[in-house]
């Protein structure tokens, strides 16, 4: 079956995109809430971390109970720009039958940008899915939506990578101190601001 060829245009990047027409997803299953009595660990009620999910950029705050850290703290997601905001892109590579995270933010849109063409089956390439909220009036766990390389996803599992990602920043940096933390150590706020006409 030949694939139809079309063009995409990413910053001075044109790429050739093949389409698979056949595609099937199966939605993640719904993950089932621990019970914090279950759980076997008790979260300590001062450890918070917020992740604001917006249309373009994602930053995270956190606070704990570690001596070292008072007040709200924002994690340095860019090293280069020394920022905590970078956009909300993820780059995955194909490892056998599933997807790995390659990068995420500034480098992932960097690290796509100069990939070469031949290299391009081998990556999927996300950026600003948010916008789909304002396109799509009805999103739920079957709501797709297209890579620049034209792979359709499951919406739920590509912001579900994107979460993952910015988790393991907060906890590899805590980590670099003295404290030990895990992400169960934490209560999680996800803020997604509304969408502008």
């Amino acid at each position: 079956m030949a694939m139809p060829r079309n063009y995409i245009k990413f910053g001075n990047v044109s790429i050739v995109a093949q389409r698979n027409q056949e595609q099937s997803y199966k939605p993640l299953s719904k993950a089932d809430k621990i019970p914090r009595t279950e759980a076997g660990y008790c979260v300590s009620e001062d450890n918070i971390a917020a992740i604001d999910f917006g249309t373009t950029s994602v930053s995270l705050a956190y606070t704990t109970t570690s001596a070292k850290d008072s007040g709200v703290n924002t994690l340095i997601l860019d090293r280069e720009d020394h920022s905590n905001r970078v956009p909300n892109a993820i780059l995955l590579k194909r490892n056998r039958r599933s997807v790995i995270v390659e990068e995420f933010g500034t480098s992932a849109r960097m690290k796509f940008e100069k990939k070469k063409a031949s290299e391009y089956p081998q990556y999927i390439y996300f950026e600003r899915i948010k916008m789909l909220l304002k396109r799509d009036k009805g999103i739920d766990r079957q709501t797709l939506v297209e890579s620049f390389s034209g792979e359709k996803f499951y919406l739920v599992e590509v912001i579900a990578f994107i979460l993952q990602c910015i988790k393991k920043k907060l906890i590899i940096q805590l980590n670099r101190n003295e404290d030990v933390f895990q992400t169960t150590d934490f209560d999680w706020v996800i803020t997604v601001p509304a969408i502008w006409d």
